[in-house]
């Protein structure tokens, strides 16, 4: 009688341990299924793995980010990051949700420069767009997509300042996705 009735509690623990565990999941697959979407309730494109066009040629990120060589066979690594400020909406019109996103290279010297970008649906799949840069050493603040538009605000110093100064001045830039490539406004 007492194995039946213990192995009744085990079986009781089990369970119970078994929902905790499940529940604990769903949980979590809810909340980044939440991340993944935009305010509309579609997919969030991910730039995370995106091909760019620089000035000097593209780049591939891997999980967000490229390490590599200034030039061959040089000691000095560049790397480029995607930056913790996306916004969400449809910039090539669409309907479909795209990604703005602002990347950030350095390595290469003494700079940190900032450029905008978008992840931009198509009609078969997403594709990073050509880079617009933004500054030098600024401090970018937001970045959001209002009727099309890619806004971004930031932070910058004045034109006597030199980089080394902490930048305080609020900027902003707007720009349209037109004939394939960022236009400012």
């Amino acid at each position: 009688m007492k194995k039946f009735i213990l192995i009744i509690v085990f079986v009781i623990i089990g369970i119970l341990v078994g929902y905790f565990i499940t529940s604990d999941n769903f949980k979590t697959n809810n909340q980044d299924a939440a991340q993944n979407t935009s305010k509309k309730g579609s997919f969030k494109p991910d730039p995370s793995n995106a091909t760019f066009i620089f000035d000097d040629g593209t780049i591939t990120l891997s999980e967000g980010k490229i390490e590599r060589t200034v030039a061959p066979g040089s000691a000095l690594v560049e790397e480029i990051a995607v930056m913790d400020k996306l916004a969400y909406g449809d910039i090539n019109n669409d309907e479909k949700d795209d990604t703005a996103l602002l990347l950030a290279r350095y390595g290469g010297g003494s700079g940190v420069f900032i450029y905008a970008a978008a992840f931009l649906s198509g009609p078969v799949n997403y594709k990073g767009s050509k880079v617009v840069f933004i500054g030098d050493r600024i401090t970018p603040q937001s970045i959001f997509i209002k009727d099309g538009t890619v806004i971004i605000n930031y932070l910058d110093r004045g034109p006597d300042e030199a980089f080394a100064a902490e930048p305080t001045i609020p900027m902003s830039k707007q720009f349209i996705y037109k004939n394939g490539e960022f236009q400012e406004k």
